[in-house]
């Protein structure tokens, strides 16, 4: 077999070796599902290699089927999605990096469940269950009922030195929703966010106590722990005025909040203005000025809710493809998605399927996994494919990684988290956290070669970062980014998250554009996209600065 030249790589659409392969006008304008992806020129093999995405498709039926019951972590669906995973990637003939020699890797944590049917009303009006009013996952459990006092967004920002937080667009005296106002006793009714909705104000600004790590000011666990360091007894969470009012599904305080005696929940706001009519104009204020505007309302709440924690067990699954090259072998590329989602509703018994969050993320992994054995690709870097578990609690399965790395993280080169790629307009990715200066490499890799191979999907660098499994290695230091289909996510979140749903289309951009972001830099070629760029960038951020638990949109 003649040995290709780095530009005889970009020919991904080729036969298996390039002698008497096709040339580049023969093949690759069209990414249809069918298109050869053996790209392998260096491994002495006849393999070829074809993309399915029904196959993909057909995996993210079988995770996001009823059978799996929304695949919480310490339930028998969860365990069945990690055992399906786990014998691919052993049929793969993968190396085992979990504990002992297997392809698990085991972590504890403390797993929240609501007892009883919970019940919250409003003035003596009873609020429906899931349309009226959630439990936030987890709350404390209490019956409680005392009168509503508004404190703002819940926030207690301490005066600071405008010179540490130079981007902070609070007043240097500081902010304090819980200042002027008595919660004590009282049921704490706090606003979604911060003011004026200013992202900045949560980047930048610095916390009081109650926050367990930064930035913390918008996540729903530190309204509700500093509601109760200043006295509350409950806590009633409702959207800004940014957003709907309707009740989001599957929002967290996380672990690292919950308060055993402290029942929290979101209400649906027009219920809550029907009790406190001045709300919105209360909030617009805060809007306007940037100060608080508490107010006791004299209306009153009652809220009960049974609910604890279990510590339990769940697993990460992680198999590796060695590298083989002398000089790179030792750098690894972290492939991952999590594969857990919300399990049932605790009242209503309805599914959380999540097909699209994240069966879509985990069916791609599965099949680049494939691509790269199954194709013959001797790459040049060690490749580690990853399912993470305990994600929509708090990205937990992965920061476990980090923190237990199967490689160590200096010699990490790129971490990617392939997450909700089943929906949308079937165009192309967004790549999250690629305007930033360590991470921009990362997407012109991507948009690059995927131009190279004639595919046609759009690549879009996005800020913010957002938080998915990428965030922790992030914030330890490497490169990593959000894969996610572009376009509308409807169902995020909502029991109709369905394999109804999924778009083939999504699925075959999805494959498509992570295997040209990742196959460059697996096979040591990634230079070429990089202009005069002959090396991986260290990070922006020192990783010593920030805790890598970053939450997502949910958990604020």
């Amino acid at each position: 077999m003649t040995k290709c030249t780095p530009w005889m790589l970009l020919l991904l659409l080729l036969a298996p070796a390039c002698d008497g392969g096709a040339d580049a006008d023969d093949g690759g304008a069209d990414a249809d599902t069918d298109a050869d992806v053996d790209t392998d020129v260096d491994a002495d093999t006849d393999e070829e290699f074809e993309f399915d995405i029904q196959r993909v498709f057909d995996d993210v039926a079988w995770l996001a089927h009823d059978d799996r019951t929304g695949r919480l972590p310490g339930t028998p669906g969860n365990e069945a999605a990690v055992e399906y995973v786990r014998e691919l990637f052993e049929d793969l003939g993968l190396t085992p990096a979990g504990d002992g020699g297997t392809f698990m890797q085991a972590f504890q944590f403390d797993l929240w469940e609501v007892e009883g049917t919970p019940a919250v009303s409003l003035e003596g009006t009873p609020l429906t269950p899931g349309s009226g009013f959630s439990v936030i996952q987890y709350s404390g459990a209490g019956s409680v009922e005392a009168e509503i006092v508004f404190a703002g967004h819940g926030m207690t920002v301490p005066p600071f030195d405008p010179a540490a937080h130079p981007n902070c667009p609070l007043p240097a005296a500081g902010y304090d929703d819980f200042a002027d106002v008595d919660v004590t006793g009282r049921i704490a009714l706090v606003i979604r966010r911060g003011p004026a909705n200013l992202e900045a104000i949560h980047d930048h600004c610095p916390a009081n106590a109650a926050c367990a790590a930064t930035p913390c000011l918008w996540n729903f666990g530190y309204k509700a722990r500093n509601a109760a360091l200043n006295g509350a007894v409950g806590v009633i969470v409702v959207n800004n005025y940014q957003q709907s009012g309707a009740v989001p599904a599957g929002v967290t305080l996380t672990g690292d909040y919950y308060v055993e005696d402290l029942p929290v929940v979101f209400a649906e706001r027009s219920a809550v203005e029907a009790v406190v009519p001045d709300l919105h104009s209360w909030s617009q204020a805060i809007d306007a000025d940037l100060q608080p505007h508490s107010q006791a309302t004299g209306a009153t709440a009652a809220i009960e809710v049974e609910a604890g924690v279990e510590t339990v067990t769940a697993d990460n699954v992680l198999g590796v493809l060695p590298g083989t090259d002398p000089e790179l072998a030792d750098e690894v590329i972290v492939v991952g998605a999590h594969l857990d989602h919300l399990g049932q509703d605790p009242v209503t018994n309805e599914i959380y399927n999540g097909a699209d969050d994240n069966a879509s993320g985990t069916a791609v992994v599965m099949e680049l996994a494939r691509a790269f054995v199954l194709g013959g690709h001797q790459t040049a870097r060690t490749l580690v494919f990853a399912a993470w578990n305990a994600e929509e609690l708090g990205l937990i399965g992965s920061c476990h990684h980090v923190q237990h790395p199967a490689f160590p993280m200096s010699q990490t080169v790129a971490a990617y988290s392939i997450d909700m790629v089943g929906a949308g307009q079937g165009i192309g990715l967004g790549v999250y956290g690629a305007t930033l200066p360590a991470n921009a490499w990362l997407a012109q890799v991507m948009s690059g070669y995927a131009g190279e191979l004639g595919l046609g999907f759009t690549v879009v660098p996005t800020t913010p970062l957002d938080a998915s499994d990428h965030v922790c290695f992030f914030y330890a230091g490497v490169p990593a980014v959000l894969l996610s289909t572009l376009g509308n996510h409807d169902y995020y979140h909502t029991p109709g998250d369905t394999i109804d749903t999924i778009l083939m289309e999504d699925l075959e951009a999805a494959v498509w554009l992570s295997w040209a972001g990742i196959y460059p830099i697996a096979m040591g070629f990634e230079d070429l996209y990089l202009g005069s760029k002959t090396h991986i960038p260290a990070p922006a951020y020192d990783p010593a600065a920030e805790d890598p638990r970053r939450l997502r949109e949910r958990h604020r």
